[in-house]
């Protein structure tokens, strides 16, 4: 079975690029079909205003349950995320006693509100904080608790655009990760690929790096001793990294083929917008550059085992 562990329904149109095709169901289902994917996790858009533009907030239906409520009609090809901003839940005015310490968001009548409506995870988390912000740790643990792992667009340093931030050598994700280690956490983005290589620059981290990997970045290392981390492929971004360096990338995903998820990141319904990781990934198969019991387990059987199918 292969699962396109990352897919988007909606406009997600800026508007200067209005002459791009949505993503509907009916062309995300095409898609699987012409791909021959069985079937693909749905991320819901707008639980975070970082990532949502213009035309979405005037699309029909642009809330997350409503999303997830359609989504339903497709249960024999969909499999639902909820969705979570880690700054929802502010308990509110202070008592004095709390400035210091103020109290944690519980987010388990949420996470159990996404649970009736067929979630398996929760994704993709898109706020612009700090990875290692205690929020975004008290909602990871709480996730964790119910067995839902949750996918993360991860960026560089500083405020300015969507994702959790971090700083070269993944010194956040790598606490998140310690505090959070009974959650299945899942990275997608620049700010996370651009970690396949070391001696980076804060700038690689919002782009695509070309060229051979000389040494190995962060990812690599985390991946070795985090087995709650988990890489998702999908996007330019995680294409880019296992193709780079061809010899590199096949020694990844040997290496890690317990911890690779496929995916796509499709994000317009046309032609250009398409991401040929799954055709990457046959051609390495055809070619004797993985094996197939490599190929299954990063394109299906890895996210049935994490996602409890």
């Amino acid at each position: 079975m292969i699962i396109d562990i990352h897919t988007h329904v909606g406009d997600l149109r800026r508007v200067d690029m209005m002459d791009r095709l949505t993503v509907t169901w009916e062309r995300l289902i095409k898609r699987l079909d012409k791909e021959r994917i069985d079937k693909a996790v749905f991320l819901p858009l707008g639980a975070s205003p970082e990532s949502s533009h213009g035309p979405f907030l005037f699309a029909p239906n642009p809330d997350v349950i409503s999303q997830l409520k359609t989504a339903r009609k497709y249960r024999d090809r969909i499999i639902s995320f909820g969705n979570l901003d880690p700054r929802m839940g502010c308990a509110g005015n202070l008592e004095p006693d709390q400035v210091g310490n103020p109290p944690e968001a519980d987010f388990s009548w949420i996470i159990e509100r996404f649970i009736e409506l067929d979630c398996a995870g929760i994704g993709e988390i898109t706020a612009n904080i700090a990875m290692d912000d205690p929020r975004m740790i008290n909602m990871c643990r709480q996730c964790g608790t119910f067995g839902l792992p949750v996918l993360m667009h991860c960026t560089g340093p500083g405020r300015g655009v969507y994702g959790l931030y971090d700083e070269v050598g993944s010194p956040r994700l790598e606490t998140l990760l310690r505090q959070s280690a009974d959650t299945i956490l899942i990275g997608h983005a620049p700010g996370f690929w651009a970690e396949i290589s070391g001696n980076i620059k804060p700038e690689n981290k919002f782009i695509y790096p070309r060229g051979p990997i000389e040494t190995e970045g962060s990812l690599p290392k985390l991946l070795r001793t985090h087995t709650n981390l988990y890489a998702d492929l999908s996007a330019n971004s995680g294409l880019n990294a296992i193709s780079r360096d061809r010899a590199f990338g096949i020694r990844f995903l040997k290496e890690f083929q317990d911890q690779l998820l496929f995916g796509t990141d499709v994000c317009y319904g046309d032609e250009k917008g398409k991401i040929p990781t799954l055709t990457y990934l046959r051609n390495l198969l055809a070619e004797n550059a993985i094996d197939q019991n490599v190929f299954d387990k990063i394109t299906g059987i890895n996210a049935l085992k994490i996602l409890k199918l």
